[in-house]
């Protein structure tokens, strides 16, 4: 019997890229704002804005690279497809504008909030590569390998915020 957490986990099996996606955009967002001129609610609309234009970009484009090469009309049913396929780039996102917000609520300052949030995607990213290692039963040194890959990719949303501030 399926239970929740099979449907859950394969429920973007076929688009990991797109949490991953998802989570990169927004961090970059979010790295490239500047705490001294901006607020949080201009940072959460425009990682809202980012986030919902990159989802539409992916969906759009997969659902025409799929007319480009299969002949037929035009069908909602392929559009909506294409577009609660590429949904899993709002998932990835979720996360670190969900700790920008926390911040926002408990009242913390926009630099303690745009920080929760860079370390929210760095982690989340590590977290997805463990999760990966696990499923597949990896040893830990091949784990560590995978995982060093997530920390990688981390440190380079944490300096796209070190380079331009």
């Amino acid at each position: 019997m399926e239970t929740q957490n099979d449907k859950r986990a394969g429920a973007h099996e076929g688009n990991t890229p797109g949490l991953i996606y998802g989570v990169l955009a927004v961090a970059t967002v979010i790295a490239a704002e500047s705490t001294r001129r901006e607020t949080f609610a201009k940072l959460l609309v425009a990682s809202a804005v980012v986030v919902a234009l990159y989802w539409l970009a992916h969906a759009y484009s997969q659902y025409l690279g799929t007319r480009l090469f299969h002949v037929g009309d035009w069908t909602l049913r392929e559009a909506a497809t294409a577009v609660v396929h590429e949904a899993a780039i709002l998932e990835g996102a979720l996360l670190p504008v969900l700790a920008l917000l926390g911040a926002w609520i408990a009242g913390a300052s926009l630099e303690v909030g745009v920080t929760a949030a860079l370390w929210c995607a760095g982690s989340e990213l590590v977290v997805l590569e463990v999760l990966a290692s696990i499923r597949r039963h990896l040893g830990w040194k091949a784990t560590a390998i995978e995982t060093l890959v997530g920390v990688v990719m981390g440190l380079g949303i944490l300096s796209v915020r070190v380079l331009l501030h």
